[in-house]
């Protein structure tokens, strides 16, 4: 009996399998471009001791998935930091900095980020850097400024001060409510990835490409606290190693789609559109700054230390 137990105490030591929750359905481009490279990684690393299953938002709905990471009903999550802002916003300034993993991590500001979600029972294992915004509109700008004007156009919380700024009307909804709203003309344009477009079929409902494209999104993959601190240093060593991997292959594999993407889309008929040169010169800023706000609204000191981190370095304007 000792025996049989020793060797299930060693195989379970050495060998774990997780509940991981995604935001997105599982054939959307950004599990594939990086839920494919994390499984891969921590294969590799683990030497196939470590692995996970994946269930989306048919099972929790996108909005709703960080709670049952924190109370440990699932052990990981793979989401956007607007999707659960009204918990903790403070991640949201990460996509205002330079999309530069490393120098993300060598700047501190992954670690910054990764502290104060700890304090939610949260571990922050990777933060890849996926890809820019644009806008798609049913219609051409009309040089006007703000560009915008009169337009109500698909929001989040991170777009909102942008939208405004910009002269739209922010209507909030799920990114699974864009084709038909914008089919029967409920609004005229949503801001979207440069990548994923075609995946959920704007082009058959949307006419023109905005530019410039503007930010930089990035996704976040996170774990249960106490279950990471639950594994080996070993195990734990895998899980952050591969964390570190994919955001460098989440960022290669993006950066080649999206130019493949955006050529794809014109040749379907897409055309580009642009914004009032006014607005070309600010929409950064405007997309900087509606961040940097969302991220100090609710976190007091902790917000405005971030900012100022970020500005210290050299990784936001």
């Amino acid at each position: 009996m000792a025996l049989l137990m020793g060797l299930f105490l060693s195989s379970s030591v050495h060998a774990a399998q997780f509940r991981m929750l995604s935001a997105w359905a599982p054939n959307y481009v950004f599990n594939v471009g990086v839920l494919t490279s994390f499984e891969k990684n921590l294969a590799e690393l683990s030497g196939g001791k470590m692995r996970f299953n994946v269930l989306g938002p048919d099972v929790v709905p996108t909005f709703e998935q960080l709670q049952p990471v924190q109370a440990g009903i699932f052990d990981m999550a793979y989401t956007y930091s607007a999707y659960h802002s009204g918990t903790t916003p403070i991640a949201i300034g990460m996509d205002a900095t330079t999309a530069d993993p490393v120098k993300r991590r060598e700047a501190g500001l992954f670690d910054f980020v990764d502290k104060e979600y700890n304090k939610i029972g949260i571990k922050l294992v990777s933060f890849p850097p996926l890809t820019p915004y644009h806008f798609v509109t049913r219609n051409a700008l009309n040089g006007r400024q703000p560009s915008l004007q009169g337009m109500k156009l698909r929001s989040i919380p991170s777009l909102q001060s942008l939208i405004l700024n910009l002269g739209g009307s922010p209507v909030t909804m799920a990114g699974g409510e864009i084709y038909t709203s914008l089919q029967r003309g409920v609004i005229d344009g949503a801001p979207w990835t440069q990548v994923g477009v075609k995946d959920f079929k704007l082009n058959e409902v949307a006419n023109y490409m905005v530019r410039p494209e503007f930010g930089y999104v990035s996704t976040m993959i996170l774990m249960n606290l106490r279950k990471y601190n639950s594994l080996t240093p070993e195990q734990r060593a895998w899980i952050d190693e591969a964390g570190r991997k994919t955001e460098l292959d989440s960022l290669a594999f993006f950066q080649e789609l999206i130019a493949e993407e955006v050529a794809e889309l014109k040749s379907m008929g897409m055309k580009i559109t642009e914004m009032h040169p006014n607005d070309a010169a600010m929409v950064e800023k405007y997309w900087n700054d509606g961040l940097w706000e969302m991220a100090k609204a609710s976190t007091g000191a902790a917000g405005k230390k971030f900012h100022e981190l970020a500005l210290e370095t050299g990784m936001t304007k």
